[in-house]
């Protein structure tokens, strides 16, 4: 009798233990930063931002997005089922008309659109996979050198996990994320205050 109580209190215990890391884990997402992200003629993404995964690269981005940095930025590389990447201040003087006949590659040999950013870099902080729909932050050859630029997966792109940061993800407006194509325009990028979605 008294090894079946010692057996029901360990079950009781363990419950208890998962019940509160469970909750522990709803809190901290609960704790995470969203953004809400306006694309001309698109809609509205509302991106969850992952601090303790990528607390340098959220932090920037934060930072960035306080400084409206990135309104009126073009997305300038849109590739089909693989990403959708902007973040570069020089796209601010083309018109959406000028990239969105053009691809990627076109587009970054006509205009070199592609290698400017703010002129910060963060470290790598590669811990998180590249399902569909997270945010990663583009970089050069060298792994610390990711600034402003980001990029949205459009599919699960598991062969860039480690050596790409993955630093939030969409959780409203797939659909939105779909429809981007080259040359379209960021009419905002604003944190939200509440998680109401205000």
């Amino acid at each position: 009798m008294s090894s079946l109580r010692i057996v029901l209190r360990r079950i009781l215990l363990a419950l208890c233990v998962l019940g509160s890391s469970s909750t522990a884990m709803v809190a901290s997402a609960q704790s995470n930063p969203r953004v809400e992200m306006v694309i001309e003629k698109r809609g509205t993404l509302v991106i969850e931002l992952y601090p303790k995964a990528a607390p340098k690269t959220v932090a920037h981005f934060l930072a960035l997005t306080q400084k409206k940095f990135y309104d009126g930025i073009l997305f300038h590389r849109v590739v089909p089922n693989f990403v959708a990447q902007a973040g570069d201040p020089a796209s601010r003087k083309y018109k959406p008309s000028d990239l969105n006949r053009l691809s990627a590659e076109e587009i970054g040999a006509k205009y070199q659109l592609g290698t400017g950013g703010s002129g910060k870099t963060v470290p790598l902080e590669a811990s998180l996979p590249h399902d569909r729909g997270t945010l990663g932050l583009a970089r050069a050859q060298d792994p610390n050198s990711g600034d402003s630029q980001f990029f949205l997966n459009l599919v699960p792109n598991h062969s860039l996990d480690g050596n790409y940061c993955v630093f939030g993800k969409v959780i409203r407006g797939l659909d939105v994320m779909d429809r981007i194509q080259n040359g379209d325009r960021i009419k905002s990028v604003r944190v939200l205050k509440n998680r109401s979605g205000k």
